[in-house]
């Protein structure tokens, strides 16, 4: 039996401890109060932000916040695993195939406050959206760090490179945006 991470300082003492391929294993034990994420919580009416919280070698994580209607574009994780989990409000994540030139929707799946999923390149790509009233606020792993994937562009109907960036660099704005 796993033993349950309560804080953030907890977590990162855990990745920074453990293999990757006991990460999965790690996020199933969370159960971190909102509070501790304040100082990396960062807003825009544009576009849901991307907030680094810790940046190593072989793993980071990052704060997504979400204002009601703000969405991913369906993309890949450019070969690294992902966990996410959902520390405030709700997030539907989309599942999709692409196949003989057509991008196919399998799946939408509701997270609620409390839950996660994993996501890798081998399953296929996945957008994720708030579609509800209230903000949201979901914690993501990334197995190795992403600088570079892949997203769907819809007018030109295939993939296309994209270049990751942050928002805020442990709780500090950056310059450049998403």
């Amino acid at each position: 039996m796993h033993s349950e991470i309560s804080s953030l300082t907890q977590l990162i003492n855990q990745l920074k401890s453990v293999s990757k391929e006991k990460y999965k294993s790690i996020g199933v034990q969370l159960d971190i109060p909102l509070q501790e994420f304040l100082p990396y919580t960062n807003w825009c009416d544009d576009h849901y932000t991307r907030n680094c919280i810790i940046r190593e070698e072989k793993f980071e994580l990052i704060l997504l916040c979400w204002e009601p209607g703000q969405t991913t574009p369906v993309h890949c994780h450019g070969g690294e695993e992902c966990w996410v989990y959902i520390m405030d409000g709700r997030i539907d994540e989309s599942h999709y195939q692409f196949s003989d030139d057509i991008l196919i929707k399998e799946n939408t799946v509701k997270l609620l406050e409390g839950e996660k999923s994993f996501m890798s390149d081998e399953l296929g790509y996945h957008k994720l959206e708030n579609n509800y009233p209230q903000r949201a606020v979901s914690l993501h792993l990334y197995m190795d760090p992403i600088d570079d994937c892949t997203v769907y562009d819809k007018q030109l109907e295939e993939f296309m490179p994209m270049s990751l960036s942050y928002y805020s660099y442990k709780g500090v704005l950056e310059d450049i945006e998403v």
